[in-house]
C-alpha cells in the first residue's frame, strides 16, 4: 500500500512538474541562439560553466535564464551543492521533529480534507499547488524551523520556500536545500531577523533613492499619504512572490539571486519606475491596492514586464555607485547629500 502510494506521489509530482515547466516557459523572449548557448553550457556543466567563465556567465544570467535551465542555475546561484553536504542527510529528521513552530504552521495546514490557510493563501491560483504540494511546503518550513531555531519560521517564508518548490518540480529536499542556500548565501534571512532591522534599513534606503532618483514618484506619495513600508514590506518578506505574476517574478529572481541582496532593492525601484504612470494617477487607496497586489495579471508577455523591470534595476545599481550607502546603518537615515545626482532619474 505504502508501495503504491509513493508511486501516485512521484506520478503527481511528475504531472504538477511538467504542468509548471509549461506555464513558466509562457512568452519566453529567448531566441535560438540563446538557447545554444545555454544547452551548450549545460553540456559543460552549468556549475563548471559558470566557475571558469564567472563573467560571461553572470551576463548570460542577467539576459534571463530559459525555463529549461532556470532550476540548475539557481542551484548554482545558491550553492546547493554545499548546503546539500550540510543539510541533506538530515532532512528527514529537521522535516518531521516537532518544534516550537509547528504549531503556528499546523493551523494553516490541510488536516484531511481542510485546506491550509498558509499554503492557500500562498498560491490561490494554482490547482497544482494541492493537498500534497501544502504538505510538502509544511515539512520544508518545519525542516528549516529545526535547523535555524533562532530564526525559525516567519511571515513570506511559506512564498519563498513554495517558490523554490514550484520551480524544482516539487523536488521537497532539493527545495529545502536550496531555501537554505537562499537564506544564507543570498543572506535573505538578515530580512527575517528579530524586529527586522534590515528590512527596516532597505525601507528608509529605497524611500531616500526615490526621492533623488524621482522626486515627482516621491512627492505624489507624500502628498497621498503614502507610507512605502506598507507596500515594501510584502515585496521584501516575499521577494515580490506575494505581489507580482509567477513568470514576472521568475525572471526577477533570475537577476536577484546572482546580483545578491542588494539587488532587491534596484528590482523594487525598477518595478516603481514601471509603474509610476499609473501611481502618479491614483489616490491613497488605488496606490495601496496597485502596489499590494498585481498578481491578477495573467498575461504571456509577463515575462517581458520582469526584463523590463531587470533592466531598469541594472541602470539604477550601475549608475549609482555608492549604492551600498543607501543600506549601510551609519548612513541610511542621514539626509545629507551625497553622489546620487550622477545616477539617472528612474
Amino acid at each position: 500500500m505504502v508501495e503504491n502510494d509513493q508511486c501516485y506521489a512521484n506520478k503527481d509530482n511528475s504531472l504538477k512538474a511538467d504542468f509548471m515547466y509549461d506555464l513558466l516557459s509562457i512568452g519566453e523572449p529567448y531566441g535560438h541562439l540563446r538557447f545554444q548557448k545555454w544547452k551548450s553550457m549545460s553540456t559543460r556543466g552549468i556549475e563548471a560553466f559558470a566557475t571558469t567563465h564567472p563573467n560571461t556567465f553572470l551576463r548570460r544570467t542577467n539576459r534571463g535564464i530559459p525555463q529549461r535551465y532556470r532550476w540548475e542555475s539557481w542551484k548554482v546561484a545558491l550553492n546547493y551543492n554545499h548546503y546539500f553536504s550540510i543539510v541533506g542527510d538530515l532532512y528527514e529528521s529537521y522535516s518531521t521533529k516537532h518544534n516550537e513552530y509547528s504549531s503556528i504552521i499546523n493551523i494553516d495546514v490541510p488536516r484531511l480534507s481542510n485546506y491550509s490557510l498558509i499554503s492557500f493563501r500562498t498560491f490561490p491560483e494554482l490547482k497544482v499547488f494541492n493537498k500534497e504540494s501544502q504538505n510538502q511546503l509544511h515539512r520544508i518550513l518545519s525542516a528549516y524551523g529545526n535547523y535555524q531555531p533562532e530564526i525559525g519560521y516567519c511571515q513570506g517564508m511559506n512564498f519563498v520556500a513554495g517558490l523554490l518548490l514550484l520551480v524544482s518540480g516539487f523536488n521537497e529536499k532539493e527545495a529545502f536545500v536550496a531555501f537554505v542556500g537562499l537564506m544564507n548565501e543570498f543572506k535573505l534571512l538578515e530580512f527575517y531577523k528579530p524586529s527586522f532591522p534590515v528590512i527596516k534599513l532597505y525601507t528608509a534606503g529605497f524611500e531616500n533613492l526615490l526621492k533623488r532618483l524621482s522626486p515627482q514618484l516621491y512627492d505624489h506619495l507624500k502628498k497621498e499619504d503614502v507610507s512605502v513600508s506598507v507596500f515594501l514590506n510584502q515585496w521584501f518578506l516575499t521577494l515580490f512572490v506575494a505581489s507580482l505574476p509567477l513568470r514576472t517574478v521568475v525572471a526577477l529572481w533570475d537577476y536577484m539571486l546572482y546580483n545578491g541582496l542588494s539587488s532587491v532593492l534596484t528590482v523594487s525601484l525598477g518595478l516603481m519606475w514601471l509603474l509610476m504612470p499609473q501611481i502618479t494617477r491614483l489616490n491613497f487607496e488605488g496606490i495601496l491596492t496597485l502596489l499590494k497586489d498585481i498578481k491578477s495579471s495573467d498575461s504571456k508577455d509577463d515575462l517581458r514586464v520582469g526584463r523590463v523591470i531587470i533592466n531598469q534595476a541594472h541602470r539604477i545599481s550601475t549608475s549609482t555607485p555608492n549604492l551600498n550607502d543607501y543600506i549601510n546603518p551609519s548612513n541610511v537615515f542621514s539626509d545629507k547629500e551625497d553622489d546620487a545626482e550622477q545616477a539617472q532619474e528612474i
